[in-house]
Protein backbone atom coordinates (compact mmCIF):
# COMPACT_ATOMS: atom_id res chain seq x y z
CA UNK A 1 0.00 0.00 0.00
CA UNK A 2 2.67 2.19 0.85
CA UNK A 3 4.21 1.65 -2.58
CA UNK A 4 1.44 2.46 -4.23
CA UNK A 5 0.75 5.74 -2.03
CA UNK A 6 4.59 6.73 -3.53
CA UNK A 7 3.90 5.89 -7.04
CA UNK A 8 0.54 7.92 -6.73
CA UNK A 9 2.91 11.12 -5.09
CA UNK A 10 5.09 10.87 -7.99
CA UNK A 11 2.53 10.41 -11.15
CA UNK A 12 1.22 13.73 -9.21
CA UNK A 13 4.06 15.59 -9.06
CA UNK A 14 5.08 14.80 -12.68
CA UNK A 15 1.76 16.25 -13.51
CA UNK A 16 2.23 19.36 -11.75
CA UNK A 17 5.40 20.14 -13.10
CA UNK A 18 4.04 19.57 -16.60
CA UNK A 19 1.71 21.94 -15.99
CA UNK A 20 4.39 24.42 -14.84
CA UNK A 21 5.02 27.44 -17.65
CA UNK A 22 7.85 26.63 -19.50
CA UNK A 23 8.17 30.58 -20.60
CA UNK A 24 6.43 33.73 -18.93
CA UNK A 25 6.68 37.26 -18.91
CA UNK A 26 4.56 40.43 -18.66
CA UNK A 27 2.80 39.44 -21.97
CA UNK A 28 2.56 36.00 -21.96
CA UNK A 29 2.88 32.46 -20.55
CA UNK A 30 3.79 29.75 -22.43
CA UNK A 31 2.87 25.91 -21.00
CA UNK A 32 2.81 22.51 -22.29
CA UNK A 33 -0.54 20.89 -22.35
CA UNK A 34 -0.33 18.07 -24.80
CA UNK A 35 2.76 16.32 -26.02
CA UNK A 36 4.12 18.57 -28.88
CA UNK A 37 1.57 21.01 -28.17
CA UNK A 38 2.45 24.55 -26.26
CA UNK A 39 -0.28 26.87 -25.42
CA UNK A 40 0.90 30.29 -25.33
CA UNK A 41 -1.74 32.82 -23.17
CA UNK A 42 -1.32 36.21 -23.11
CA UNK A 43 -2.07 38.87 -20.13
CA UNK A 44 -5.10 40.50 -22.33
CA UNK A 45 -6.54 36.83 -22.41
CA UNK A 46 -5.54 35.97 -26.33
CA UNK A 47 -4.23 32.59 -27.13
CA UNK A 48 -1.63 30.98 -29.34
CA UNK A 49 -0.63 27.16 -29.84
CA UNK A 50 2.73 25.86 -31.03
CA UNK A 51 2.45 22.65 -32.49
CA UNK A 52 5.81 20.74 -33.20
CA UNK A 53 6.50 17.69 -35.13
CA UNK A 54 9.90 16.07 -35.51
CA UNK A 55 10.45 18.00 -38.56
CA UNK A 56 9.06 21.37 -38.02
CA UNK A 57 7.06 23.44 -36.16
CA UNK A 58 3.42 25.95 -36.58
CA UNK A 59 2.50 28.94 -34.68
CA UNK A 60 -1.09 28.53 -34.76
CA UNK A 61 -2.37 32.66 -34.18
CA UNK A 62 -0.35 35.40 -33.13
CA UNK A 63 -2.61 37.48 -30.33
CA UNK A 64 -2.90 41.02 -29.82
CA UNK A 65 0.41 42.47 -28.72
CA UNK A 66 3.29 40.23 -27.32
CA UNK A 67 6.46 41.75 -27.56
CA UNK A 68 9.42 40.00 -29.46
CA UNK A 69 6.93 36.95 -30.41
CA UNK A 70 9.19 35.93 -33.39
CA UNK A 71 11.92 35.54 -30.42
CA UNK A 72 9.71 34.01 -28.19
CA UNK A 73 8.82 31.28 -30.36
CA UNK A 74 12.56 30.51 -30.79
CA UNK A 75 13.19 29.94 -27.39
CA UNK A 76 9.94 27.12 -27.18
CA UNK A 77 11.42 25.61 -30.42
CA UNK A 78 14.13 25.16 -32.78
CA UNK A 79 12.43 23.44 -34.85
CA UNK A 80 11.82 25.66 -38.62
CA UNK A 81 8.55 27.42 -37.63
CA UNK A 82 5.58 28.38 -40.01
CA UNK A 83 2.86 30.82 -38.78
CA UNK A 84 -1.11 30.62 -39.46
CA UNK A 85 -4.32 32.08 -38.47
CA UNK A 86 -7.21 30.67 -37.75
CA UNK A 87 -8.80 34.00 -38.70
CA UNK A 88 -8.27 37.59 -39.19
CA UNK A 89 -9.46 39.82 -36.77
CA UNK A 90 -6.78 41.63 -34.60
CA UNK A 91 -6.97 39.21 -31.34
CA UNK A 92 -5.35 37.09 -33.17
CA UNK A 93 -3.39 38.33 -35.87
CA UNK A 94 -1.50 41.21 -33.59
CA UNK A 95 1.91 39.96 -33.90
CA UNK A 96 2.19 38.61 -37.68
CA UNK A 97 4.56 41.44 -38.21
CA UNK A 98 6.99 39.68 -36.74
CA UNK A 99 7.18 37.00 -38.80
CA UNK A 100 8.40 37.08 -42.84
CA UNK A 101 5.02 34.83 -43.85
CA UNK A 102 1.89 34.07 -42.61
CA UNK A 103 -0.54 31.18 -43.82
CA UNK A 104 -4.40 32.49 -44.19
CA UNK A 105 -8.36 31.87 -45.58
CA UNK A 106 -8.50 33.84 -48.95
CA UNK A 107 -11.66 34.62 -47.50
CA UNK A 108 -10.82 36.30 -44.71
CA UNK A 109 -9.51 39.00 -46.52
CA UNK A 110 -12.99 40.37 -45.75
CA UNK A 111 -12.15 40.80 -42.37
CA UNK A 112 -8.73 41.78 -42.73
CA UNK A 113 -7.52 44.13 -39.67
CA UNK A 114 -5.32 46.86 -40.22
CA UNK A 115 -2.50 45.76 -39.42
CA UNK A 116 -2.54 42.88 -41.51
CA UNK A 117 -3.38 45.78 -44.36
CA UNK A 118 -0.08 47.07 -43.12
CA UNK A 119 1.44 44.15 -43.04
CA UNK A 120 4.92 43.76 -45.08
CA UNK A 121 5.83 39.99 -45.36
CA UNK A 122 4.25 37.67 -47.69
CA UNK A 123 0.67 35.93 -47.26
CA UNK A 124 0.49 32.62 -48.05
CA UNK A 125 -3.21 31.67 -49.07
CA UNK A 126 -4.21 28.14 -48.53
CA UNK A 127 -7.61 26.44 -48.89
CA UNK A 128 -9.52 23.30 -47.05
CA UNK A 129 -7.45 20.16 -47.28
CA UNK A 130 -4.10 21.85 -47.35
CA UNK A 131 -1.42 20.00 -44.77
CA UNK A 132 1.14 21.14 -42.67
CA UNK A 133 3.72 18.36 -42.46
CA UNK A 134 5.51 19.00 -39.33
CA UNK A 135 7.06 15.27 -39.30
CA UNK A 136 5.34 12.71 -37.37
CA UNK A 137 2.52 15.30 -37.05
CA UNK A 138 0.14 16.23 -39.68
CA UNK A 139 -2.30 19.11 -39.33
CA UNK A 140 -5.06 19.28 -41.96
CA UNK A 141 -6.86 22.56 -42.53
CA UNK A 142 -10.61 22.56 -42.72
CA UNK A 143 -13.00 25.59 -43.44
CA UNK A 144 -15.71 26.61 -41.02
CA UNK A 145 -16.88 29.75 -41.72
CA UNK A 146 -19.33 31.93 -39.17
CA UNK A 147 -17.39 33.53 -36.75
CA UNK A 148 -15.87 34.74 -40.16
CA UNK A 149 -15.97 33.94 -43.46
CA UNK A 150 -12.58 32.24 -43.51
CA UNK A 151 -12.52 30.58 -40.38
CA UNK A 152 -10.27 27.68 -40.95
CA UNK A 153 -9.25 25.08 -38.18
CA UNK A 154 -6.56 23.13 -37.71
CA UNK A 155 -7.38 18.90 -37.11
CA UNK A 156 -4.75 16.45 -35.50
CA UNK A 157 -6.15 13.26 -36.64
CA UNK A 158 -3.38 10.94 -35.20
CA UNK A 159 -3.76 13.20 -31.74
CA UNK A 160 -7.41 12.96 -32.12
CA UNK A 161 -7.59 17.10 -31.42
CA UNK A 162 -8.23 20.33 -33.40
CA UNK A 163 -7.28 23.68 -32.83
CA UNK A 164 -10.30 25.70 -33.83
CA UNK A 165 -9.73 29.67 -32.87
CA UNK A 166 -13.04 31.01 -32.99
CA UNK A 167 -14.86 29.16 -35.11
CA UNK A 168 -17.13 27.83 -32.31
CA UNK A 169 -15.97 30.07 -29.88
CA UNK A 170 -14.76 29.34 -26.39
CA UNK A 171 -17.39 29.21 -24.21
CA UNK A 172 -19.18 32.27 -25.94
CA UNK A 173 -19.62 32.89 -29.91
CA UNK A 174 -19.88 36.11 -31.68
CA UNK A 175 -21.94 36.04 -34.32
CA UNK A 176 -22.40 39.59 -34.49
CA UNK A 177 -19.59 41.09 -36.03
CA UNK A 178 -19.44 42.88 -39.34
CA UNK A 179 -19.55 41.19 -41.92
CA UNK A 180 -22.03 38.60 -40.76
CA UNK A 181 -22.33 35.38 -41.73
CA UNK A 182 -25.71 33.31 -42.25
CA UNK A 183 -26.49 31.43 -39.38
CA UNK A 184 -27.53 28.32 -42.16
CA UNK A 185 -23.57 28.89 -42.69
CA UNK A 186 -22.84 28.29 -39.23
CA UNK A 187 -25.25 25.09 -38.76
CA UNK A 188 -23.66 23.72 -41.41
CA UNK A 189 -20.15 24.44 -40.36
CA UNK A 190 -20.76 22.70 -37.13
CA UNK A 191 -22.38 19.78 -38.50
CA UNK A 192 -19.20 19.24 -40.42
CA UNK A 193 -17.17 19.34 -36.91
CA UNK A 194 -19.78 16.73 -34.89
CA UNK A 195 -19.27 14.39 -38.16
CA UNK A 196 -15.40 14.92 -37.66
CA UNK A 197 -15.93 14.42 -33.84
CA UNK A 198 -17.96 11.34 -34.12
CA UNK A 199 -16.73 9.52 -37.00
CA UNK A 200 -13.43 10.53 -37.12
CA UNK A 201 -12.64 10.25 -33.47
CA UNK A 202 -11.57 13.90 -32.57
CA UNK A 203 -11.99 14.26 -28.95
CA UNK A 204 -10.45 17.80 -28.19
CA UNK A 205 -10.88 20.56 -29.78
CA UNK A 206 -8.53 24.00 -28.43
CA UNK A 207 -9.90 26.81 -28.82
CA UNK A 208 -9.31 30.37 -29.51
CA UNK A 209 -9.42 32.24 -25.95
CA UNK A 210 -8.14 29.27 -23.72
CA UNK A 211 -7.18 31.37 -20.92
CA UNK A 212 -10.79 31.51 -20.32
CA UNK A 213 -11.62 27.99 -19.97
CA UNK A 214 -8.34 26.14 -19.27
CA UNK A 215 -9.03 23.19 -21.04
CA UNK A 216 -10.06 21.63 -24.61
CA UNK A 217 -13.70 22.15 -25.18
CA UNK A 218 -15.89 18.64 -26.78
CA UNK A 219 -18.41 16.89 -28.05
CA UNK A 220 -21.24 18.10 -25.36
CA UNK A 221 -20.49 21.77 -25.98
CA UNK A 222 -20.10 21.26 -30.01
CA UNK A 223 -23.63 19.67 -29.36
CA UNK A 224 -24.69 23.11 -27.34
CA UNK A 225 -23.11 25.23 -30.13
CA UNK A 226 -25.01 23.45 -32.60
CA UNK A 227 -28.65 23.43 -31.12
CA UNK A 228 -28.29 27.27 -30.93
CA UNK A 229 -27.03 27.99 -34.17
CA UNK A 230 -30.49 25.98 -35.37
CA UNK A 231 -32.36 27.62 -33.09
CA UNK A 232 -31.54 31.47 -34.44
CA UNK A 233 -31.64 30.18 -37.53
CA UNK A 234 -35.28 28.84 -36.54
CA UNK A 235 -35.86 32.73 -34.92
CA UNK A 236 -36.75 30.31 -31.98
CA UNK A 237 -34.74 32.67 -29.90
CA UNK A 238 -37.49 33.78 -26.49
CA UNK A 239 -35.03 32.20 -24.45
CA UNK A 240 -32.21 35.20 -24.92
CA UNK A 241 -31.32 37.96 -23.50
CA UNK A 242 -30.07 41.81 -24.41
CA UNK A 243 -25.96 42.04 -25.09
CA UNK A 244 -25.01 45.57 -25.07
CA UNK A 245 -26.73 47.64 -27.11
CA UNK A 246 -27.96 45.84 -30.35
CA UNK A 247 -27.47 42.13 -29.49
CA UNK A 248 -29.08 39.52 -27.89
CA UNK A 249 -27.58 36.12 -26.12
CA UNK A 250 -28.66 32.76 -26.20
CA UNK A 251 -27.34 30.08 -23.98
CA UNK A 252 -27.67 26.45 -23.74
CA UNK A 253 -25.71 24.25 -21.32
CA UNK A 254 -21.72 25.41 -22.00
CA UNK A 255 -22.49 26.91 -24.24
CA UNK A 256 -23.53 30.80 -25.86
CA UNK A 257 -23.99 32.72 -29.37
CA UNK A 258 -23.90 36.52 -29.44
CA UNK A 259 -25.89 37.37 -32.15
CA UNK A 260 -28.36 40.46 -33.88
CA UNK A 261 -32.24 40.18 -33.55
CA UNK A 262 -32.29 40.64 -37.38
CA UNK A 263 -30.17 37.34 -37.85
CA UNK A 264 -32.82 34.97 -36.79
CA UNK A 265 -35.09 32.77 -38.30
CA UNK A 266 -34.04 33.11 -41.64
CA UNK A 267 -33.67 29.15 -42.22
CA UNK A 268 -34.96 28.45 -46.14
CA UNK A 269 -37.29 25.29 -46.44
CA UNK A 270 -38.62 23.03 -44.17
CA UNK A 271 -37.47 20.19 -42.19
CA UNK A 272 -37.20 16.72 -42.54
CA UNK A 273 -39.97 14.31 -43.37
CA UNK A 274 -39.69 11.52 -40.35
CA UNK A 275 -41.41 8.07 -40.39
CA UNK A 276 -41.96 7.39 -36.77
CA UNK A 277 -41.37 3.65 -36.75
CA UNK A 278 -42.11 2.21 -33.00
CA UNK A 279 -41.80 -1.29 -32.87
CA UNK A 280 -43.38 -4.50 -31.47
CA UNK A 281 -47.23 -3.81 -30.46
CA UNK A 282 -48.30 -6.47 -28.74
CA UNK A 283 -51.44 -7.42 -26.11
CA UNK A 284 -51.10 -6.56 -23.02
CA UNK A 285 -51.48 -8.68 -19.69
CA UNK A 286 -53.35 -8.62 -16.06
CA UNK A 287 -56.68 -7.56 -17.83
CA UNK A 288 -54.97 -4.75 -20.28
CA UNK A 289 -55.62 -4.92 -24.21
CA UNK A 290 -52.09 -3.10 -24.57
CA UNK A 291 -49.20 -2.41 -22.07
CA UNK A 292 -49.44 1.01 -20.57
CA UNK A 293 -46.25 2.14 -23.01
CA UNK A 294 -48.95 1.98 -26.08
CA UNK A 295 -51.60 4.01 -24.44
CA UNK A 296 -49.01 6.39 -23.51
CA UNK A 297 -47.32 6.34 -27.05
CA UNK A 298 -50.74 7.12 -28.40
CA UNK A 299 -51.76 10.04 -26.10
CA UNK A 300 -48.74 12.17 -26.66
CA UNK A 301 -48.79 11.52 -30.53
CA UNK A 302 -52.19 13.13 -30.34
CA UNK A 303 -51.06 16.16 -27.85
CA UNK A 304 -47.47 16.81 -29.58
CA UNK A 305 -49.88 16.63 -33.25
CA UNK A 306 -47.01 14.50 -34.86
CA UNK A 307 -47.81 11.12 -36.71
CA UNK A 308 -46.28 7.84 -36.01
CA UNK A 309 -46.41 3.86 -37.23
CA UNK A 310 -46.75 1.09 -35.26
CA UNK A 311 -45.85 -2.65 -35.87
CA UNK A 312 -47.46 -5.15 -35.18
CA UNK A 313 -46.01 -8.82 -34.15
CA UNK A 314 -48.44 -11.34 -35.61
CA UNK A 315 -48.47 -13.24 -32.89
CA UNK A 316 -50.40 -11.52 -30.95
CA UNK A 317 -52.97 -11.68 -33.69
CA UNK A 318 -53.33 -15.23 -33.47
CA UNK A 319 -55.28 -15.15 -30.23
CA UNK A 320 -58.46 -14.61 -28.36
CA UNK A 321 -58.01 -11.40 -27.56
CA UNK A 322 -60.90 -9.37 -27.87
CA UNK A 323 -60.16 -6.62 -25.87
CA UNK A 324 -56.73 -6.48 -28.04
CA UNK A 325 -58.56 -6.32 -31.53
CA UNK A 326 -60.85 -3.67 -30.54
CA UNK A 327 -58.05 -1.40 -29.15
CA UNK A 328 -56.42 -2.02 -32.77
CA UNK A 329 -59.87 -0.81 -34.31
CA UNK A 330 -60.14 2.06 -32.15
CA UNK A 331 -56.55 3.32 -32.59
CA UNK A 332 -56.71 2.74 -36.41
CA UNK A 333 -59.46 5.12 -36.27
CA UNK A 334 -56.95 8.24 -35.38
CA UNK A 335 -55.54 9.53 -38.01
CA UNK A 336 -52.08 10.26 -37.14
CA UNK A 337 -51.92 6.48 -36.37
CA UNK A 338 -51.00 3.61 -39.32
CA UNK A 339 -49.87 0.38 -38.32
CA UNK A 340 -47.34 -2.50 -40.43
CA UNK A 341 -46.72 -5.98 -40.46
CA UNK A 342 -43.46 -6.66 -37.99
CA UNK A 343 -43.30 -9.74 -39.01
CA UNK A 344 -45.22 -13.03 -37.61
CA UNK A 345 -42.25 -13.79 -34.06
CA UNK A 346 -39.85 -12.21 -32.82
CA UNK A 347 -36.41 -13.77 -32.41
CA UNK A 348 -36.09 -14.88 -28.75
CA UNK A 349 -32.22 -15.54 -29.03
CA UNK A 350 -29.17 -15.88 -31.06
CA UNK A 351 -29.10 -19.49 -31.09
CA UNK A 352 -32.38 -19.51 -33.29
CA UNK A 353 -32.12 -18.35 -37.13
CA UNK A 354 -34.26 -14.95 -37.35
CA UNK A 355 -37.97 -15.22 -39.12
CA UNK A 356 -36.10 -13.84 -42.11
CA UNK A 357 -32.97 -15.39 -42.88
CA UNK A 358 -34.77 -19.10 -43.92
CA UNK A 359 -36.25 -19.78 -46.94
CA UNK A 360 -38.43 -18.48 -49.23
CA UNK A 361 -41.89 -20.55 -47.70
CA UNK A 362 -41.08 -19.89 -44.26
CA UNK A 363 -40.38 -15.80 -44.81
CA UNK A 364 -43.52 -15.59 -46.85
CA UNK A 365 -45.87 -17.32 -44.58
CA UNK A 366 -44.50 -15.32 -41.69
CA UNK A 367 -45.56 -12.02 -43.56
CA UNK A 368 -48.61 -14.00 -44.88
CA UNK A 369 -49.82 -15.05 -41.56
CA UNK A 370 -49.45 -11.39 -39.80
CA UNK A 371 -51.62 -9.39 -43.04
CA UNK A 372 -54.10 -12.11 -42.94
CA UNK A 373 -54.84 -11.75 -39.38
CA UNK A 374 -53.91 -8.36 -39.23
CA UNK A 375 -57.59 -8.25 -41.87
CA UNK A 376 -59.57 -10.93 -40.49
CA UNK A 377 -59.24 -9.72 -36.51
CA UNK A 378 -59.02 -6.20 -36.63
CA UNK A 379 -60.09 -4.74 -39.98
CA UNK A 380 -56.32 -3.57 -41.09
CA UNK A 381 -54.41 -3.47 -44.36
CA UNK A 382 -50.71 -3.52 -43.76
CA UNK A 383 -49.03 -1.17 -46.18
CA UNK A 384 -45.54 -1.43 -44.72
CA UNK A 385 -43.04 -4.18 -43.72
CA UNK A 386 -40.23 -3.82 -41.03
CA UNK A 387 -37.75 -6.70 -39.73
CA UNK A 388 -37.69 -7.18 -36.45
CA UNK A 389 -34.32 -8.33 -34.32
CA UNK A 390 -32.99 -10.75 -37.05
CA UNK A 391 -31.40 -10.64 -40.73
CA UNK A 392 -32.48 -10.94 -44.29
CA UNK A 393 -31.52 -12.73 -46.53
CA UNK A 394 -31.72 -13.83 -50.55
CA UNK A 395 -35.39 -14.77 -49.96
CA UNK A 396 -36.68 -11.45 -48.32
CA UNK A 397 -36.85 -9.74 -51.43
CA UNK A 398 -38.91 -12.29 -53.54
CA UNK A 399 -41.38 -12.91 -50.05
CA UNK A 400 -41.76 -9.22 -49.52
CA UNK A 401 -43.05 -9.22 -53.48
CA UNK A 402 -45.49 -12.48 -52.80
CA UNK A 403 -47.65 -9.64 -50.77
CA UNK A 404 -49.38 -7.37 -52.87
CA UNK A 405 -49.92 -4.41 -50.01
CA UNK A 406 -47.04 -4.04 -49.09
CA UNK A 407 -45.65 -0.71 -50.31
CA UNK A 408 -42.81 0.07 -48.55
CA UNK A 409 -40.60 -1.74 -46.32
CA UNK A 410 -38.15 -0.04 -43.71
CA UNK A 411 -34.43 -0.40 -44.39
CA UNK A 412 -34.43 -3.45 -45.98
CA UNK A 413 -33.64 -5.78 -48.37
CA UNK A 414 -30.71 -2.75 -48.91
CA UNK A 415 -31.26 -4.19 -52.95
CA UNK A 416 -34.42 -4.79 -53.74
CA UNK A 417 -34.56 -6.53 -57.13
CA UNK A 418 -38.21 -8.25 -57.32
CA UNK A 419 -39.94 -5.89 -54.76
CA UNK A 420 -41.15 -2.70 -56.51
CA UNK A 421 -41.97 -0.74 -53.56
CA UNK A 422 -40.53 2.04 -51.78
CA UNK A 423 -37.83 1.56 -49.73
CA UNK A 424 -36.93 3.80 -47.07
CA UNK A 425 -33.21 3.09 -46.89
CA UNK A 426 -32.20 5.74 -44.08
CA UNK A 427 -33.00 5.02 -40.35
CA UNK A 428 -31.76 8.03 -38.27
CA UNK A 429 -30.48 6.24 -34.75
CA UNK A 430 -32.60 6.95 -31.80
CA UNK A 431 -31.65 4.59 -29.56
CA UNK A 432 -28.25 3.40 -28.31
CA UNK A 433 -28.10 0.33 -28.20
CA UNK A 434 -31.59 -0.53 -29.15
CA UNK A 435 -34.26 -0.04 -26.52
CA UNK A 436 -32.74 3.11 -25.22
CA UNK A 437 -32.95 6.19 -26.51
CA UNK A 438 -30.09 8.76 -25.81
CA UNK A 439 -30.71 12.92 -27.29
CA UNK A 440 -27.08 13.20 -27.05
CA UNK A 441 -26.31 11.23 -29.30
CA UNK A 442 -29.27 11.36 -31.45
CA UNK A 443 -28.39 14.40 -32.20
CA UNK A 444 -24.72 14.42 -32.96
CA UNK A 445 -26.11 12.45 -36.06
CA UNK A 446 -29.16 14.49 -36.81
CA UNK A 447 -27.09 17.87 -37.24
CA UNK A 448 -23.65 16.23 -37.75
CA UNK A 449 -23.17 12.77 -39.94
CA UNK A 450 -26.75 12.80 -41.22
CA UNK A 451 -27.72 16.91 -41.45
CA UNK A 452 -28.22 16.47 -45.41
CA UNK A 453 -31.35 13.83 -44.98
CA UNK A 454 -34.71 14.90 -45.99
CA UNK A 455 -36.23 12.20 -44.99
CA UNK A 456 -35.57 9.21 -42.99
CA UNK A 457 -37.24 6.96 -40.50
CA UNK A 458 -36.45 7.21 -36.75
CA UNK A 459 -36.82 3.57 -34.59
CA UNK A 460 -38.01 3.05 -31.32
CA UNK A 461 -39.02 0.31 -28.96
CA UNK A 462 -41.48 2.35 -26.50
CA UNK A 463 -42.72 -0.79 -24.51
CA UNK A 464 -38.80 -1.07 -23.05
CA UNK A 465 -38.74 2.30 -22.46
CA UNK A 466 -38.71 3.87 -18.41
CA UNK A 467 -39.24 7.57 -17.47
CA UNK A 468 -35.57 8.35 -18.14
CA UNK A 469 -36.02 6.59 -21.73
CA UNK A 470 -39.03 8.27 -22.30
CA UNK A 471 -38.07 11.95 -21.61
CA UNK A 472 -35.03 11.38 -24.07
CA UNK A 473 -37.19 10.20 -26.41
CA UNK A 474 -39.82 13.41 -25.93
CA UNK A 475 -36.46 15.61 -25.86
CA UNK A 476 -35.71 14.14 -29.55
CA UNK A 477 -39.27 14.83 -30.76
CA UNK A 478 -39.33 18.66 -29.35
CA UNK A 479 -35.84 18.99 -31.37
CA UNK A 480 -37.39 17.62 -34.76
CA UNK A 481 -40.59 19.65 -34.10
CA UNK A 482 -38.17 22.92 -33.61
CA UNK A 483 -36.74 22.21 -36.82
CA UNK A 484 -39.78 21.75 -38.72
CA UNK A 485 -39.78 18.49 -38.84
CA UNK A 486 -42.93 16.83 -40.86
CA UNK A 487 -44.06 13.69 -39.81
CA UNK A 488 -45.77 11.19 -41.72
CA UNK A 489 -47.65 7.93 -41.91
CA UNK A 490 -47.05 5.18 -44.01
CA UNK A 491 -49.79 6.13 -46.66
CA UNK A 492 -48.74 9.54 -46.90
CA UNK A 493 -45.09 9.00 -47.07
CA UNK A 494 -46.46 6.84 -50.72
CA UNK A 495 -48.39 9.23 -51.60
CA UNK A 496 -45.72 12.09 -51.78
CA UNK A 497 -43.73 9.22 -53.90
Amino acid sequence: MRHLHIMLCMLLSIASRAAEPVFSNDDVTATVIEPGVTVLETSDKTTMYLVEGDTAALLIDTGTKCRDLDKIAAKLTDKPLRVALTHCHYDHSGGVHYFPEVYMHPADTLVTSRNMADYKGKIRYIEEGYRFELGSRTLEVFLMPGHTPGSIIFVDFAGKMAFTGDAFGTGQLWMQLNPQVEFSTLSESCGRMLRLMTSQGIEKLYAGHYPYIKKPIGLDYMLDIAENARDIENGNINAATPFGEDALLLRRGQAEIVFRPEAAGKRKGHGPTVLLKLDDVHYGDDGEAVPDAWNRVVNFIDSAGIKANLGIIGYSLDSDRTDYFDWLRTTARNPRIEFWNHGYHNRMSMDEPGEFEQDFHKQRAALHRTDSLATAKAGLTLRAWGRHWTNCNEHTDSALASISNIELVFGHPEHPRLFKGTLVERNLEMEYPFHNPVYAKFLANYLGRYSHLDHFYLQGHPHSWDEARWQEFTAIIRRLKADGAHFVCISEFLGQQ
